[in-house]
């Protein structure tokens, strides 16, 4: 079984202000024992073959990845093409599957209350997903991942679990391991495939606070520096 982390952040990302480089965020992964990472910036497509090489000197896989939107709605792409910044639209996507069988399209915290949620375009176009994410944002007394495990459930989809990490010490908050080859295309059809196992379990509200306090602060301070 491989670990995987499928949802993660950086330095560079053009959304969320990153205090941590790629070369450490890999080296978190090392530390934790991930076997293959992708890294999926906002609306950016992220793959080095400089970082490639520095992550298989690590042990690690770095597999291409995004995370995209649609309609302001995040989606992510793992295994994904630099076409896929050309996909604004579920018309598009239907398109890119065609042309790309290889990519793997899950939906990201798709009912949590904010904005950028999938939430109904994510039921209407539900064929278009290989997977629904499981959100590290809950707690034993809230969680809003319980309606994306029902349409899992009834789609027979599967779930991933990811850290969607935008600090580095949460790397390992959820992850998903992985019954495949080491290669980005054997990960794609074993997730498929529902050849996986997910870790993930409730965190507390103060993580949760502090974590959107963290994101909200490293953005203003970015803000700060542009506007000087």
């Amino acid at each position: 079984m491989l670990k995987v982390q499928l949802h993660c952040h950086c330095y560079g990302d053009p959304v969320d202000h990153i205090n941590y480089s790629p070369k450490e965020l890999i080296d978190e992964a090392k530390r934790l024992q991930y076997d293959a990472l992708s890294i999926t910036l906002h609306r950016k497509l992220f793959f080095n073959k400089k970082i490639q090489k520095y992550a298989a000197k690590q042990g690690l896989l770095l597999i291409p990845g995004i995370e995209f939107e649609i309609n302001e709605k995040h989606i992510v792409a793992v295994n994904a093409h630099q076409d896929i910044l050309n996909v604004n639209d579920f018309k598009k996507l239907a398109e890119y599957r065609k042309n790309h069988p290889e990519t793997l399209i899950f939906a990201p915290h798709p009912f949590f209350p904010t904005s950028e949620c999938l939430q109904k375009d994510l039921i209407d176009n539900i064929l278009l997903f290989d997977a629904i994410e499981i959100s590290w944002a809950y707690t034993k007394t809230k969680n809003y991942n319980q309606k994306a495990i029902e349409l899992a459930k009834r789609w027979r989809k599967p779930l991933v679990a990811t850290a969607d990490c935008h600090i580095l010490r949460e790397l390992n908050i959820g992850y998903t391991f992985v019954e495949a080859k080491k290669d980005a295309l054997s990960i794609v059809k074993a997730i498929r495939a529902n050849k996986i196992q997910i870790h993930t379990k409730p965190t507390n509200y103060f993580k949760i606070v502090r974590f959107m306090i963290q994101i909200h602060w490293q953005n203003y301070q970015q803000k700060l520096k542009k506007s000087r």
